[in-house]
C-alpha cells in the first residue's frame, strides 16, 4: 500500500520525482558542451554513501553529482533558502533538506539535530547523502574550510547503523572549462571511498576523542577533495598561478577536458615546487603573468587565442565559417527568443555570477520544455508531417545552439583582436618558454 503524503520520507520513491528525473538529468549535461563523469564505477552498490563534491559553481555543483548516475540522492542544502514556503515545497519535492549553522542561534542547534537525524535515517535505507562540505561557494580552483556537518552526520550514522551497515564517504571533485560561461565543459571526478566507519572504529579503539575524530574526518575529507580538482593553495598568487596553468594547458583543444585537467595540475605542481626550491625566480614570474593578464583582459582577448599559431588565419577561415551560420542563428533565436532573452534578464538579478548558469539551467528546463512542446504541436498542426518533424528535431537544441554561436563569435572577435596585437603575442611566447623551463 502507498504511503499518504503526509508521511512520505523524503527518500521514498516518489512517482512524478521518478518522471522528471531523466529530463533534469538530460539539460544538465546538454548545459556542457562537453561533460565527463569520471570513476563512477567507485561508488558502491547498496550501501551508506556520503558525497561530498567541492562547492564552485552553485547549484550546478550537487547537480552534477545527482546526474553522475541514476541512484537515489538526497541534498543538504543552506537553511536560508527554505525561508520562503512556496520554495520550501519546491525543494523538499526535489529531495532536499535544510540544515541550519550552529552560529545561527539557539534554534538553529535543533534543527541541525533534525537534519542530522533525517540524514541517518536516508543513510540507513541505503540512499546515498549529497553534502557540501564547505559550507558556501567560491568559483576558484581551491577550497574553503570544511565544516562540522559532514563529521557529525557520518559519527552519528555510525552510532546509528554500527559495523554491520559500513558507510562511505564518497569525495568527488567537480571541474569546469569556466565558471561562469554557459556551454562550457564539465569534469565529476569521483574520488575511492572513505570507509568512515572502519575509521571511526579504529580511531575510537585508539582512545582519541570525539573531537579529533570528526577533525581527523574534515582533514580527509579535505585531503581527498583536493587529489580530484585543479587545487591552487596560494589565494595570494591565485590569479598568476591560473594565468600560467591556462597559457600552459590552452594548446590543448577544449574538448579534451581530460588531458587539459591533467596538464593544469601537472603546471600548478611544477610552479609550486619553483615557489619553494626558487621563490625569487617564482615571484619575477608571478608579477610578469598578473602584467600580462591585465592588459589581455584590457585588449579583450581570450588566452585560447593566444595559442593559435596562425591568429589571421584562423580568423579569416572563422569568419567564412559564420556567415552560412547566420540564417540558422536567426532560425534559432527567434523560436527560442523567450527563453534565452529572459533568462539573462533573470540573471541580472543575482549579482553573484556563479548563480547564472545554473538560473539558465533551471529556466532552460522548465520553460523551453513548454514552449519547444507548444511549438511542436503547431508544427505538426499546419504543416505536413514530414516536414514538422525535420522542424521538431532542428528545433531541439535552438537556445543552446543560440549560446554556442554567441560563443563563437566571442572567440572570433578575440582572435581578430590578437592579428593586431603582435606585442601581447609575443609576449605571451616568452613566458610560455619559460613555463617550459621549471
Amino acid at each position: 500500500m502507498c504511503k499518504s503524503k503526509k508521511h512520505r520520507k523524503i527518500y521514498d520513491v516518489d512517482r512524478l520525482y521518478a518522471f522528471l528525473r531523466p529530463s533534469v538529468d538530460a539539460f544538465i549535461k546538454a548545459s556542457y558542451q562537453k561533460i565527463l563523469f569520471l570513476n563512477t564505477d567507485r561508488i558502491p552498490r547498496d550501501a551508506a554513501v556520503i558525497f561530498t563534491p567541492n562547492h564552485c559553481d552553485a547549484l550546478m555543483d550537487p547537480l552534477l553529482v545527482l546526474a553522475s548516475n541514476r541512484d537515489r540522492k538526497v541534498f543538504i542544502a543552506r537553511a536560508d533558502i527554505f525561508k520562503k514556503p512556496m520554495l520550501r515545497k519546491i525543494l523538499t519535492f526535489f529531495k532536499m533538506i535544510p540544515i541550519n549553522r550552529i552560529r545561527d542561534g539557539i534554534r538553529s542547534v535543533t534543527a541541525v539535530e533534525e537534519t542530522i537525524r533525517v540524514s541517518i535515517e536516508v543513510l540507513e535505507n541505503n540512499v546515498g547523502i549529497c553534502i557540501l562540505p564547505e559550507g558556501t561557494h567560491r568559483p576558484m580552483h581551491s577550497l574553503l574550510p570544511i565544516g562540522k556537518g559532514i563529521a557529525r552526520i557520518a559519527c552519528g550514522a555510525y552510532d546509528a547503523l554500527g559495523d554491520d551497515h559500513p558507510i562511505y564517504i564518497m569525495p568527488v571533485g567537480v571541474e569546469y572549462g569556466d565558471y561562469y560561461r554557459f556551454r562550457s565543459t564539465a569534469i565529476a571526478n569521483i574520488g575511492e571511498p572513505f570507509n568512515v566507519s572502519e575509521f571511526i572504529s579504529s580511531q575510537r579503539r585508539e582512545g582519541m576523542s570525539e573531537r579529533d575524530i570528526m577533525e581527523a574526518i574534515r582533514q580527509q575529507v579535505k585531503e581527498r577533495i583536493q587529489e580530484l580538482i585543479v587545487y591552487i593553495d596560494d589565494d595570494e598568487q591565485y590569479e598568476a598561478v591560473w594565468e600560467l596553468a591556462k597559457l600552459h594547458s590552452g594548446q590543448i583543444c577544449k574538448y579534451r577536458v581530460k588531458e587539459r585537467f591533467d596538464a593544469n595540475k601537472d603546471i600548478i605542481s611544477r610552479i609550486k615546487q619553483l615557489r619553494e626550491r626558487d621563490p625569487k625566480r617564482a615571484s619575477v614570474l608571478f608579477k610578469k603573468a598578473d602584467k600580462l593578464r591585465e592588459r589581455r583582459l584590457k585588449s579583450k582577448v581570450s588566452i585560447h587565442a593566444i595559442h593559435r599559431k596562425r591568429p589571421l588565419l584562423a580568423a579569416i577561415l572563422g569568419t567564412l565559417a559564420l556567415i552560412p551560420g547566420i540564417p540558422l542563428f536567426l532560425v534559432m533565436g527567434a523560436a527560442s527568443l523567450p527563453v534565452w532573452v529572459v533568462s539573462e534578464v533573470l540573471c541580472t538579478l543575482f549579482k553573484d555570477r556563479a548563480f547564472h548558469n545554473s538560473v539558465r539551467m533551471v529556466f532552460f528546463w522548465v520553460v523551453w520544455t513548454l514552449l519547444y512542446l507548444t511549438e511542436v504541436i503547431l508544427l505538426f498542426c499546419f504543416a505536413p508531417w514530414e516536414w514538422a518533424l525535420v522542424g521538431a528535431i532542428i528545433l531541439l537544441p535552438a537556445p543552446y545552439f543560440v549560446y554556442d554561436f554567441f560563443e563563437f563569435v566571442r572567440v572570433l572577435a578575440s582572435l581578430w583582436r590578437i592579428v593586431f596585437n603582435r606585442r601581447l603575442r609575443n609576449d605571451y611566447k616568452e613566458i610560455k618558454n619559460e613555463l617550459k623551463n621549471i
